[in-house]
C-alpha cells in the first residue's frame, strides 16, 4: 500500500531542532517526481488556528504544508466547489510479480488515498479530478521534458455534491429562509498531521486505508440513491472492524445462544441431554467468522452515542427519523439483517433508507410512523454513526 510507504519515508525527512521547530527536509532523490493535482471539496474548508478573518489572508490558503502540500486555490475562497491543490514528490518503486518487473511512480494511488482520508476525517466529499504537473529531478532527463507535458483538460474530472438550494417558507409571521447547504469545516492542521505521521505505526493501518476508500466511494454515490452507498458504508466498517477485532469471538453464552435451534433441534431428535447438545452448538461454531458481531460491537465500542444526540450539520435527517439513543444498538443490527437481504435477493432499500442527502422526504417514508414502527435507519443517519464510529477509533490507536 503506496500510501504508508509514502508516509513512512516522510517521517524520516522531519527534524525537531533545540528550539523545538519542526524542519521538513523536501530534498529529491534523483527518481523522485514532483507532482500536482487539484482535488475538489464538497464544503469549504479552512484553517482552524486561523484568528483573523481567513477569508481575507491569502496564509489562510495552507491547509498542510508537511508530509504533503495542501492548499487552497478557489477564487474567490468561498466558491464551491472548493478547488484544492495537492503537492507531494513520489518516490520510483520496484514491483515484482514471478518473471515480471514493474518500475513506476505510485503518485495516482498515493493521490486517490490522501482524498479518501480527507473525506473520512472531514465528512466532506474530497475527489481527484485531474493532475496538472508532473516534474522530473534527474539528470537522465531531457531539460525541455524534465517539467513533463501532463494531460489536464481532456482527463478532468467534476465530482462533487450537487449544491442544495435555499428553501423559502411563507409563514403568519412572514417569509422565512433556510440554507440548507453544509457549513464551513475547521481544517486542524495539526491534528491532521499527526494522523498521517503515526498511521503507518498501527497495525490497522491497511484496514483504515481500505475501509476509507469504500467510505469515500460511498460518499461519492449518496446523493444518488440509498442501495450502493448502504453497502458500501457496511463493507468499510466490516473491512476496519475486522482487523480492529481480529481473534475476537462472544463468549461462551453467547455462542450458545446463537445455535439454539440446533440445540432444540438435537435434543428433540436425537434425545441427547442438555451438555452433549450444549457441545455440539460450541463445535459448530468454530469457523464462524462472527461477521455480523463484530460489525455491531466495532461501531457501538467506538461510536460517541452523546455526539449522535447533537443535530447533524452535513445530512438532513428528520428526528422523528433517527433511532433513538436506547434503539441504536437494535438499529445497528437491522442495517446489516436488511444488508444481507439486499445482497442475496436483490431486494431494495426501505424507503426512509434515502433520507438524508436531501432535504427533501420520500412520502412513503412516513408508513412506518404512521403504522406506529420504527423506520429503518436512513443512510444520513448511519453514514454519521460510521463516521463518528471510524474518527473514534482513530483517536483511540493514534492517542488524539
Amino acid at each position: 500500500m503506496h500510501l504508508l510507504s509514502f508516509l513512512t519515508d516522510a517521517e524520516a525527512k522531519v527534524r525537531v531542532d533545540e528550539h523545538s521547530v519542526i524542519h521538513f527536509d523536501e530534498r529529491l532523490d534523483e527518481h523522485d517526481i514532483q507532482v500536482e493535482y487539484r482535488l475538489l471539496c464538497s464544503g469549504m474548508l479552512y484553517p482552524s488556528h486561523f484568528l483573523s478573518d481567513w477569508s481575507k489572508s491569502d496564509g489562510a490558503r495552507i491547509l498542510l504544508s508537511m508530509p504533503i502540500h495542501l492548499l487552497v486555490a478557489s477564487q474567490p475562497f468561498e466558491d464551491y466547489p472548493q478547488e484544492l491543490v495537492l503537492r507531494f514528490a513520489a518516490p520510483l518503486v520496484t514491483e515484482s510479480n514471478g518473471v515480471m518487473t514493474h518500475l513506476y511512480h505510485p503518485d495516482k494511488e498515493v493521490a486517490f488515498d490522501l482524498a479518501a482520508l480527507l473525506t473520512l476525517l472531514c465528512r466532506r466529499l474530497v475527489t481527484v479530478a485531474t493532475k496538472v504537473r508532473e516534474q522530473h529531478v534527474g539528470s537522465s532527463v531531457p531539460a525541455i521534458l524534465a517539467d513533463f507535458p501532463v494531460p489536464a483538460v481532456t482527463r478532468t474530472s467534476r465530482v462533487y455534491w450537487r449544491p442544495r438550494p435555499i428553501e423559502v417558507s411563507y409563514r403568519y409571521d412572514g417569509v422565512h429562509y433556510r440554507s440548507c447547504h453544509p457549513p464551513n469545516v475547521p481544517f486542524d492542521s495539526s491534528q491532521v498531521m499527526h494522523v498521517l505521521a503515526r498511521l503507518p505505526k498501527i497495525k490497522e493501518a491497511a484496514a483504515i486505508i481500505r475501509a476509507a476508500r469504500l467510505y469515500a466511494s460511498a460518499m461519492e454515490r449518496i446523493e444518488d440513491e440509498p442501495d450502493i452507498p448502504y453497502q458500501l458504508l457496511i463493507s468499510a466498517v466490516e473491512t476496519l472492524a475486522g482487523a480492529a477485532l481480529e481473534g475476537w469471538e462472544p463468549d461462551e453464552v453467547r455462542k450458545i445462544a446463537s445455535r439454539g435451534a440446533l440445540i432444540s433441534y438435537a435434543r428433540k431428535t436425537e434425545h441427547l441431554s442438555p451438555d452433549i447438545a450444549k457441545r455440539i452448538a460450541l463445535e459448530s461454531c468454530r469457523d464462524n467468522p462472527w461477521s455480523s458481531q463484530k460489525f455491531k460491537k466495532f461501531l457501538l465500542d467506538n461510536l460517541d452515542l452523546g455526539a449522535m444526540e447533537v443535530a447533524d450539520d452535513l445530512f438532513i435527517v428528520p428526528t422523528e427519523m433517527c433511532p433513538k439513543r436506547d434503539e441504536i444498538e437494535k438499529a445497528i443490527g437491522e442495517v446489516y439483517r436488511i444488508r444481507s437481504r439486499a445482497t442475496h435477493s436483490g431486494q431494495p432499500y426501505p424507503p426512509s433508507a434515502a433520507i438524508g442527502p436531501s432535504s427533501r422526504v420520500p412520502i412513503r417514508a412516513y408508513d412506518a410512523l404512521i403504522n406506529e414502527q420504527s423506520p429503518f435507519p436512513p443512510i444520513g443517519w448511519f453514514e454519521r454513526v460510521v463516521n463518528y464510529a471510524f474518527n473514534g477509533f482513530l483517536r483511540s490507536r493514534l492517542s488524539l
